[in-house]
């Protein structure tokens, strides 16, 4: 396979977006060695400063290690989560022996839009509380969190520190329990204030995952919009 010569964006741009691609759907699987710079100059009738230009960066952004004297492997640092089970970023974090930490990086009170219409069942006259906060495992930037509660019904919240666990709150304060959640997941690709935050680069792909919570009485607590690092999360199904 050669690469486009004529086209506008960069040979090693076109390279890195191939092996990226590669590794997000799982062709290179964590830990495998990935072609050496001699076989993919071959594969891809490309220089070397084009191979190693394109690792580089992909290695800036995560997807790639190099191990001197060994090759260049798909990073191994992963978090596993499941879909089908509710389960907390600090519950996961803990499942992998890691440190759940929070950032609250705004709460505000907005005017309910579209989404929260759907997904919480308010109305266009209601007011749900958004909170935004940067997430953290081990004191590493991990995943940019907006969530959004129905208001008045959870106002306790603008009055506790949500730095913490915001389900021991509610568990704490109200007796309640998430009992399950409906999830979907996309691949977006972060914008320059999403790379600042989560120390990655500006075009790197993420995971986009929306998420409505619900009681035990199946009715919607919150909903969740929340850009996790694409390098370091899987999901298990």
């Amino acid at each position: 396979m050669e690469l486009l010569q004529d086209h506008n964006e960069p040979l090693y741009l076109q390279l890195k977006k191939i092996l990226r691609t590669a590794v997000v759907n799982g062709e290179y699987v964590p830990g495998q060695q990935i072609p050496t710079e001699q076989e993919l100059m071959k594969q891809y009738n490309v220089s070397r400063i084009t191979v190693r230009r394109a690792i580089q960066e992909l290695i800036n952004e995560k997807y790639l290690i190099k191990s001197q004297g060994k090759g260049t492997f798909v990073s191994q640092t992963r978090l596993s989560r499941e879909l089908v089970k509710l389960k907390s970023f600090t519950e996961g974090c803990e499942d992998n022996h890691q440190v759940a930490k929070s950032q609250v990086l705004s709460v505000t009170v907005d005017k309910a839009n579209k989404h929260d219409i759907s997904r919480l069942g308010v109305s266009a006259e209601d007011k749900v509380i958004h909170i935004t906060r940067l997430r953290f495992r081990d004191d590493v930037p991990f995943l940019i969190e907006h969530s959004y509660y129905p208001y008045p019904q959870y106002e306790l919240l603008l009055h506790h520190n949500l730095s913490g666990s915001i389900y021991a709150i509610l568990k704490e304060k109200l007796g309640l329990i998430p009992a399950r959640s409906e999830k979907s997941v996309e691949i977006a690709y972060a914008t320059a204030e999403q790379a600042q935050l989560l120390g990655i680069n500006k075009g790197a792909a993420l995971f986009l995952m929306r998420t409505v919570v619900y009681d035990e009485e199946d009715c919607p607590v919150h909903h969740n919009i929340v850009y996790l690092d694409g390098v370091t999360y899987r999901f298990s199904f």
